[in-house]
């Protein structure tokens, strides 16, 4: 058989339809789009936008076209195809699921009750503990790197061809590890991001020079480092060869995709101190030209009322009537000192809601009517403020700065 004949019907025809994966698959997707259609059209485009359930359904297509099409089979013969599988499971697939936000689109799959009895189990089975000690960005990143090194050297990249569980375990640890690198660097959860951006940058720098190395040693190596890629002829390439073009694969193109994310994360950093300059010179020149009223205020002890804002003052008003202070610290709120959730300093300047929902009034509004709808089983509780209620507390909330 050679390329122009035999070897291109094979890419055509042989696709797996491995009945374990496809069900994986299904139990991944089916919750997905139930959780889509259950959202509505306005809370859809408040969470997902307009193309993040793109990006999660592209990722499921690109890892069917991994692990069961004719790229599956050719991988076993070849190591530049097997090499384009796992750049496909470390780089492409992972930050296209990360991206569609698929944990919150899950859990709008079920009812309001059963989202809370799955976030109570989960969390009484100990494993949200666990799941914040493996997302620690160190964490992540050892076990990363431990994984990419070993899986290929010679002996464990021999055993995961000869025996199928082995190689179904060296691609489960690449995507598993590799959305939660790329949930690290893409997508902020709890309060904040895991890092902030230059720790973040750090963080894909180190990541790609890991990748690079190895992928020049197998491109520079003088001769076949793989015993089980020497019968390659059939393809019409040698065995080093087809070694150099696997090496070449998982240095070039992985170093364009971290530049990519190195550009993405560079851009968002620009944004948030471009939304923080203009508040800073506001406060500043609001400083200056009120210096003089509000030092006599203050004297008089109405300092803590001074808001123009109508709304703003109501929003004040109500967070003491509700109990807000109980569990938060507001800056501007007599006896708002609570600990149990994030302190709310800097509010206006966060750029997201509960780490999912971007921080505009309209979500923010949302979010303290019904934070149990947003994000079942979040410490906030239903503390049943009316949706009128929730717009004068958002107006106060955006004058802290």
């Amino acid at each position: 058989m050679t390329w122009n004949d035999g070897t291109m019907m094979q890419l055509l025809t042989q696709w797996n339809w491995e009945p374990w994966l496809l069900a994986c698959i299904g139990i991944t997707t089916v919750p997905y789009l139930i959780g889509m259609w259950r959202m509505g059209r306005e809370q859809r485009r408040k969470i997902l936008g307009h193309w993040r359930a793109l990006s999660f359904l592209s990722g499921i297509a690109v890892l069917l076209l991994a692990l069961e099409s004719p790229l599956d089979e050719v991988a076993d013969d070849l190591f530049s195809a097997h090499m384009l599988q796992h750049m496909l499971l470390l780089l492409v697939i992972p930050p296209l699921l990360v991206a569609g936000r698929p944990v919150i689109t899950w859990l709008w799959a079920f009812d309001l009750d059963a989202r809370r009895a799955v976030v109570r189990g989960w969390t009484r089975a100990g494993l949200q503990s666990l799941f914040r000690v493996l997302m620690r960005p160190l964490v992540v990143w050892v076990l990363l790197t431990i994984a990419l090194c070993f899986w290929h050297l010679p002996g464990p990249y021999g055993w995961a061809l000869h025996h199928e569980w082995v190689h179904d375990l060296e691609h489960f640890s690449f995507l598993a590890l590799s959305l939660a690198f790329w949930t690290i660097v893409i997508e902020p959860y709890g309060q904040r991001r895991a890092l902030g951006y230059g720790g973040t940058i750090v963080f894909v720098v180190s990541s790609g020079f890991v990748m690079s190395l190895i992928g020049a040693i197998l491109t520079l190596a003088p001769h076949p480092v793989y015993a089980v890629h020497l019968d390659t002829a059939r393809y019409g390439m040698s065995a080093l060869e087809d070694q150099q073009l696997a090496g070449i694969i998982m240095w070039i193109p992985s170093n364009l995709i971290h530049i990519g994310a190195l550009c993405a994360v560079f851009f968002a950093w620009f944004h948030a101190d471009e939304r923080r300059a203009p508040q800073f010179k506001s406060n500043a020149r609001k400083i200056a030209m009120h210096s003089l009223l509000v030092l006599p205020l203050a004297a008089i002890g109405l300092g803590g009322c001074a808001h123009s804002d109508p709304e703003a003052q109501r929003g004040a008003q109500l967070i003491s009537d509700y109990g807000c202070g109980a569990c938060h610290t507001i800056p501007g709120i007599r006896g708002a000192d609570g600990l149990v959730g994030p302190p709310l300093t800097h509010w206006s300047q966060r750029s997201y809601i509960a780490g999912y929902l971007p921080n505009d009034p309209d979500n923010l509004a949302m979010w303290i009517s019904h934070p149990q709808h947003v994000l079942p089983g979040v410490d906030m509780p239903e503390m049943g403020v009316s949706e009128q209620d929730a717009r004068y507390i958002s107006a106060y909330l955006y004058t802290i700065h």
